[in-house]
């Protein structure tokens, strides 16, 4: 068999991070590369199901049966994923299905509080396969009499596999009664749903400040659902809710190398291969993360031929491949090409920086101003942090910006409108600020008026080529920040292995969020690839595998408090229909201390 050239020079060990990678083996003989290279480890798959096959459906397996055979043999499968984040119980109503091998008794009764389940869903691939369940929300007297509305999961096989809730006689943000929501199916993975409302919604009686005396719970105003939730303007939709918050407090959907959605530059061996480094966020745009209720950003400014951009590069001192490639038949024209680029050693590959460019930030400051000016009352934090001059940094492990070139920097992001200007306390502790204090009002003088402008906070986190911190003294008043002044814990896992992952990072979670006035606690929900999959696999389907459990394992009885949850969650591979932006703004929404009515 011959290998092409151009899927294996993508053998890059980028750890989502600009480090340094020093000299080792890649692999410890010719029959492992040959191995990996033909058959790549799994990309890590979800904790609680089987390993899928690369032919989920079984197509390949049953080509040769009869098109009868294939349909009995032939399954969708999914799990439903149910999160309760409302003080109301779900009851089950009723329900049939037609052809559905698994449907009607995988429902549960109830739906506590708080609690989350998952429903495994099977059909048989037909195209009339059905299945509906009802569920009414049981708001009982806290509705002013009604005592609550169904809602409705179906299963559709025509032009499916499709699952979708219909909004019988409920409604919620975004969602009025009548109305129809359809998930993105998950093939043998979990599909999730949240519904939320604060908890004193469920309060009659109480005093204090979360009481709701003399008032009714309304679904249409006070439920969020999500898939659902309106992610461009969720943060305007909470408001009410959240202005009290701080940061500590509150919980923000992120994206990791937010600018890596495409490819605009880079050395050689990336070009060859951009899945190696771009993708973080699914080929979306930092704007389209935006509108798809992402509010955390990991921007990584690089120079490229003089021009500003996102960028991710790793250094690479000699990085080995093993010897005696040239004598494996169908190898001999690779190993020439590795010998190439080894600079005449063909046992040696990957000497100093390789990696990509991203979006240029030009294009980011256009993309940033259009959504703050369509949507006002949006937080937006942006983390600036790994900077590099890709003209200059030659062969130098340790190259970064200096602080002329910083100063060049900021200067060319005062074009973003809505900077957070209006924060000029020297040394601020940012995380101390309250969402009220964060989103300058609208009519400065109605200071508590629940309309407010959207607001940017720039985190600069990086040290100059002189080892010292970026100085933003020229900028204090501008809206940028030095990371000193945003306590936030922020340690990845390291590991392409999603339980252990999600061991590490609920660990760290546990250890430094013990009550809801810790340091904010960044949740880097993401997996490094290693080198052997850089072959075959690309960033995206870690970042697709990982979210897949987040909902699962993240709202699973007993892994948040209100004393213990994340104040950012950042992912790889952010889906644009708002799961991941619903499964992190339900914990503001559920789990965080309420405010006193405006």
């Amino acid at each position: 068999m011959r290998f092409p050239f151009k899927p294996l020079v993508a053998a890059l060990a980028f750890t989502g991070t600009t480090t340094v990678t020093t000299a080792a083996p890649l692999f410890d003989s010719v029959t492992t590369f040959i191995t990996h290279l033909t058959s790549p480890p799994n990309a890590a798959q979800h904790l609680d199901l089987t390993t899928p096959s690369t032919d989920p459906t079984g197509l390949n397996t049953l080509s040769s049966l009869s098109s009868s055979a294939k349909s009995v043999l032939q399954k969708n499968s999914a799990y439903l994923l149910l999160i309760n984040a409302t003080p109301f119980t779900l009851r089950k109503t009723g329900g049939h299905s037609y052809q559905m091998p698994v449907w009607d008794n995988s429902f549960p009764e109830t739906v506590n509080p708080g609690q989350s389940v998952r429903v495994k869903i099977e059909a048989k691939t037909h195209r009339d396969d059905a299945g509906e369940m009802r569920y009414l929300l049981d708001i009982g007297e806290h509705g002013g009499g009604n005592g609550g509305g169904e809602i409705e999961f179906q299963y559709r096989g025509r032009n499916g596999p499709k699952l979708q809730v219909e909004w019988k006689s409920l409604a919620a943000l975004g969602l009025p009664e009548g109305s129809i929501r359809v998930l993105d199916w998950h093939q043998e993975n979990n599909v999730p749903f949240v519904l939320g409302a604060a908890p004193s919604a469920g309060n009659s009686s109480t005093t204090g400040q979360t009481s709701r005396p003399g008032t009714k719970f309304d679904p249409a105003k006070e439920l969020v659902a999500s898939p659902g939730l309106p992610t461009t303007g969720w943060m305007k939709q909470a408001y009410s809710r959240m202005h009290c918050l701080t940061l500590r407090e509150m919980s923000l959907p992120g994206t990791h190398n937010s600018g890596m959605s495409l490819l605009t530059g880079g050395t050689a061996l990336v070009k060859a291969r951009p899945e190696s480094v771009q993708c973080h966020a699914s080929h979306m745009t930092v704007g389209k993360q935006l509108e798809a209720g992402a509010r955390w950003f990991d921007i990584r400014p690089v120079i490229a031929g003089g021009k500003w951009a996102t960028g991710h590069y790793t250094f690479f001192d000699g990085i080995k491949l093993p010897s005696g490639l040239d004598k494996i038949p169908g190898l001999g024209d690779l190993a020439k090409e590795i010998g190439k680029i080894g600079g005449g050693d063909k046992e040696k590959v990957l000497d100093g920086w390789q990696g990509g460019n991203g979006q240029l930030i030009a294009d980011i400051v256009r993309e940033v101003n259009d959504f703050t000016d369509k949507y006002p009352g949006e937080l937006v934090i942006i983390n600036l942090s790994h900077g590099l001059n890709t003209d200059t940094f030659s062969g130098n492990p340790k190259a970064r910006l200096t602080q002329q070139e910083w100063e060049n920097l900021m200067t060319e992001l005062l074009a973003v409108k809505n900077r957070a200007t209006h924060i000029t306390m020297e040394n601020i502790d940012l995380t101390y600020q309250r969402l009220s204090n964060l989103l300058p009002p609208s009519d400065p003088s109605k200071p508590n008026d629940l309309s407010r402008k959207s607001s940017v906070l720039f985190v600069v986190d990086d040290i100059t080529t002189d080892n010292q911190h970026v100085n933003l003294s020229k900028f204090s008043k501008e809206g940028f920040f030095f990371r000193g002044q945003l306590a936030i814990f922020d340690s990845y896992a390291n590991t392409n292995n999603l339980n252990n992952m999600i061991t590490d990072q609920f660990s760290k979670l546990s250890t430094h969020r013990t009550k809801a006035d810790d340091d904010m606690f960044l949740l880097s929900w993401t997996l490094t690839q290693p080198v052997e999959t850089m072959i075959t696999g690309s960033i995206v389907k870690y970042g697709e595998d990982a979210n897949r459990a987040l909902g699962e394992k993240l709202w699973a009885n007993g892994a948040m408090s209100a004393q213990r949850f994340p104040n950012v969650v950042s992912v790889d591979a952010l889906d644009e229909d708002g799961e991941v932006a619903g499964l992190v703004a339900g914990i503001s929404w559920w789990l965080a201390r309420e405010c006193p009515a405006l």
